[in-house]
């Protein structure tokens, strides 16, 4: 057993290596460069700058250029990784002279500070998840199937070019999350719920998961294992975890909560409605619609913003009634998928990069749909190809994708192993049994077309995008074509998702 967890996390942190060695977000690309420059300004200004001025426009610090806009843990992170940056070589976060700055030993330093997290909190806490989810039974496989789980789980391509390519710390909050999912499972909700406080406050982006959180907390605290208790204990139950919640939030914002004006400032900033319902070709629904229906030229921001909610929470009532009449815990794990999906698809200021919320409950839940589970994850990496390759990043997503599939056709291929008594007249049935590759029964043979078929879509995608000259009245027609084809498979997953949890459950 250490033997592969050491197997896994050494070739995970080789593969995550390597892609760091490709350009990252922005790079050489002045006046704003991109999500790099935005990591190293927040620790430029958290270093230099008095803590009530971390989230206020002044004259050091310009809300206009990568304003700090997450929410007070990803600020005391930063705070971290700054000291040290600053120890180091105090030119790295030097107050307005460190702007764009490109140096060698500066970014050797913050892509490893990423696979820092990589190391000590997201590998660990997947490895943890996967490992729990498999000691459940909940699936009937073997040793090659749990190998492939942890694979799918510890090598996903998206987030390895998101994190370690482009550049992004979404390791912590992804792995904040897993660890709350890890206690939860274990039905130790309290501290369940401060791991995914820390995670939300980590970045705002995890209220795609927190719903079904709440409500599978509010129900467990009222499912009695016993007779002896009754409603009185479901409310102290849910009081403690409403204060553990509270007092979590509360010292994590207290440098805030002094001013109602600052902390209502730092809201401001971590909901920008300003920005508008989206950025960039983004694969949801919005997106595509606006195609149709210009909705900046016919809604107000804030008209948009009560539309997307009330879409997001109409889509997401049936998963989270179903999650509250029936919360066991793989009813949970569908209901953080159909909650992400939900979100992905139709709530306000998505960026194309949020669909990492919805992979990471697709990607705990791979061994009891591995095929769907599967197919969701290439989409979801596939999605993000404009950005990639502006990033510089082709050549990594190719061969990341490539050596992923491969590696996966490779572990469902290799023949068992285990031990079992036969007879004579049965030697022959159980032989064949035993090399028959693990695809035959994982895999659904009934759809493996689609996922062919699927793949085939992507390449001719890739092939336009990046070797075709788009007409041009349309320049940006290629992107539109990948949010809209990632969005109808969004949308069929999330069909596929919902009707799982609803009617199989």
């Amino acid at each position: 057993m250490i033997a592969k967890v050491v197997l896994a996390v050494s070739t995970a942190m080789l593969i995550r290596s390597i892609v760091s060695l490709h350009p990252y977000s922005g790079e050489n690309t002045p006046p704003m460069f991109g999500d790099f420059e935005a990591q190293r300004h927040w620790q430029e200004i958290v270093v230099n700058l008095p803590i009530a001025d971390w989230y206020t426009n002044t004259t050091d610090n310009d809300l206009m250029y990568w304003g700090l806009d997450y929410p007070p843990l990803t600020a005391y992170h930063t705070y971290i990784v700054g000291r040290v940056a600053q120890y180091i070589n105090p030119k790295f976060v030097e107050l307005h002279e460190s702007r764009g700055l490109t140096d060698d030993s500066h970014k050797h330093f913050m892509r490893s500070t990423v696979l820092i997290a990589d190391l000590l909190l997201y590998l660990p806490a997947i490895l943890i998840c996967c490992r729990m989810i498999s000691s459940k039974n909940w699936f009937k496989g073997d040793e090659r199937i749990d190998n492939l789980y942890v694979a799918v789980a510890v090598l996903y391509p998206g987030q390895i070019l998101i994190d370690n390519g482009h550049f992004q710390y979404n390791n912590i909050s992804l792995g904040l999350a897993v660890m709350a999912i890890v206690f939860v499972l274990r039905n130790q909700n309290i501290v369940g719920a401060i791991f995914f406080t820390l995670s939300l406050n980590y970045k705002q982006m995890e209220l795609y998961h927190a719903l079904p959180f709440f409500v599978y907390l509010l129900a467990s605290c009222f499912k009695y294992p016993s007779k002896k208790m009754g409603f009185v204990d479901g409310l102290k139950r849910l009081t403690k975890l409403g204060v553990v919640v509270l007092l979590t939030f509360a010292v994590l914002w207290l440098p805030w909560l002094g001013s109602k004006q600052s902390a209502l400032q730092v809201l401001h900033r971590i909901f920008p409605l300003a920005r508008g319902v989206f950025e960039d070709k983004v694969s949801n629904v919005w997106c595509i619609v606006n195609v149709a229906l210009p909705l900046r030229e016919r809604f107000s921001n804030d008209q948009m913003a009560v539309i997307c909610l009330t879409c997001t929470l109409a889509s997401l009532l049936p998963s989270l009634v179903h999650l509250f009449r029936q919360p066991n815990q793989k009813t949970f794990l569908l209901s953080l998928v159909n909650s992400s999906l939900a979100f992905f698809l139709f709530s306000f200021q998505v960026h194309e990069k949020s669909i990492l919320l919805a992979t990471l409950p697709i990607t705990l839940y791979f061994p009891l749909d591995p095929l769907l589970c599967l197919w969701f994850l290439q989409v979801a990496t596939f999605s993000m190809l404009p950005l990639l390759v502006r990033d510089g990043l082709l050549l990594a997503f190719i061969a990341l994708n490539a050596f992923y599939l491969l590696l996966i056709k490779l572990l469902t291929e290799i023949p068992s192993h285990r031990k079992e008594k036969i007879t004579e007249y049965k030697i022959d049935v159980l032989r064949l049994a035993r090399i028959q590759p693990i695809h035959s029964t994982f895999f659904d043979k009934s759809k493996l077309w689609l996922f062919y078929l699927s793949l085939c879509g992507q390449i001719v995608l890739l092939i336009c995008l990046v070797w075709v000259p788009p007409p041009v009245h349309l320049p940006h027609i290629f992107p539109l074509l990948i949010s809209a084809f990632c969005c109808a498979h969004f949308t069929y997953f999330f069909l596929c998702f919902s009707y799982k949890q609803l009617f199989t459950m």
